[in-house]
């Protein structure tokens, strides 16, 4: 069977079928930090690279041929739904979601969608705002401990506070991430430590059953945003590629990204740039942004980290620069105001749409199971490249077929 690479960004031409890619991610995110497609029938990241799957058969493919089978995989999306087994809604429960900050749609989105999925449960949640400050992570669960909570969604890193989320395990708080690492990944704290958290999404990969390690899983969507980049420049891409050093998921996703990007013979990668997230608030990372355009006037291809970082900085240096027609954009997650971006031609060609309002909900849902005492169950979820092309809807947010907001509901006994 071949399969006809899509007109647009992409060259024309057909590419072998190599082994079937599904694996989840989460990039995000997109991320990483990541917003989303909306709607019930929303996805989030999830998808493929040959290095992502179990070994097999398949004889080995170049990297052009090997990113275009991704990208067509990606084109069509990768979402399957969440577990529909019965998981009975814990009685009375009462947690604190702590978000990185509200400030930024790639924490607000999928703590909010936390906070509705909590209240459908039938319990009361409580957002606390760490406005960026990661310093402040240590009063946020002591602050979550002294409200009496019985769980703790946690949008920061547990290395950030590993003696408070210590201290709240020990009394029995259960503790379950939001796009962020226990305190046993040593990006945070240069060492590992000692795992403070209670529970954690199950994923798995294809129909296999296997686990999926959250390294692997992330850096799954910067090994897609690459293959992207390397087939829409037809292997010759020449890139600056920018991320959120502050973000563990963001470092692994970018690791993913430079990583396939290296494999790349005929392409380049001109400069990474790092920042940090007051950067996005005060300008500066318009700044570095517009002075990495003036360094590299030869840059075909641009890489942002999520979203707000492509919304408030990058497109805009993009469209100033009068480079929008020179340049691919990739990045995002798959927000209405990134598509609005692709619609328009200002500074963005393509995003991975993830859907991190389902993450919200996904993670609640593994809350919910520890508190009965239950594992984890799949949580289903996704991805889709969008570009011009492909899968951008006339106006709004990108659709789906999975109603996971439906899912949980029925499964929790609900509604």
């Amino acid at each position: 069977m071949k399969v006809s690479m899509p007109r647009g960004l992409f060259r024309s031409g057909s590419v072998r079928p190599v082994r079937t890619l599904v694996a989840l991610v989460a990039v995000a995110g997109l991320v990483a930090g990541t917003a989303a497609c909306k709607n019930d029938a929303d996805n989030p990241a999830a998808s493929a690279s040959p290095s992502a799957l179990p070994s097999g058969s398949a004889p080995p493919v170049d990297v052009l041929t090997e990113a275009s089978n991704t990208v067509a995989t990606l084109f069509k999306g990768t979402f399957r739904p969440p577990d529909p087994a019965t998981r009975i809604a814990a009685k009375g429960k009462k947690i604190a979601i702590i978000s990185r900050g509200q400030q930024s749609p790639s924490s607000q989105v999928p703590v909010d969608a936390a906070a509705e999925a909590a209240k459908a449960l039938g319990w009361e949640s409580t957002i606390l705002d760490l406005k960026f400050n990661a310093l402040a992570a240590p009063d946020a669960v002591r602050q979550a401990v002294a409200l009496g909570v019985d769980g703790i969604v946690s949008n920061i890193d547990c290395a950030y506070a590993p003696n408070e989320f210590g201290e709240a395990k020990a009394k029995g708080i259960k503790i379950v991430p939001l796009f962020t690492f226990d305190c046993t990944d040593p990006t945070v704290a240069g060492k590992p430590g000692e795992s403070q958290f209670t529970t954690f999404l199950n994923f798995q990969l294809g129909s296999t059953g296997e686990k999926v390690d959250a390294t692997r899983y992330n850096s799954v969507g910067g090994v897609i945003a690459a293959s992207a980049v390397i087939t829409a420049t037809n292997g010759t891409a020449k890139v600056l590629a920018f991320t959120d050093a502050t973000s563990t998921i963001l470092n692994y996703t970018h690791a993913g990204f430079i990583s396939q990007m290296k494999r790349c013979k005929g392409c380049q990668i001109l400069e990474e740039i790092r920042f940090t997230p007051p950067e996005l608030a005060d300008g500066s990372l318009r700044a570095k942004v517009r002075d990495a355009l003036a360094r590299h006037p030869e840059v075909t291809a641009i890489r942002g980290s999520h979203s707000a970082a492509i919304q408030l900085a990058i497109a805009p240096e993009v469209v100033a620069a009068k480079m929008q027609n020179k340049v691919i954009v990739i990045g995002g997650e798959g927000q209405e105001h990134d598509l609005d971006l692709i619609r328009t031609k200002q500074g963005l060609n393509m995003t991975l749409c993830t859907d991190s309002p389902w993450m919200g909900w996904a993670v609640v849902d593994a809350l919910n199971s520890a508190f009965n005492g239950e594992k984890p169950r799949f949580p289903g979820l996704g991805a889709m490249l969008v570009d011009r092309e492909h899968n951008l809807p006339p106006s709004g947010a990108v659709q789906h077929n999975v109603n996971f907001k439906s899912v949980y509901r029925k499964a929790w006994g609900v509604g």
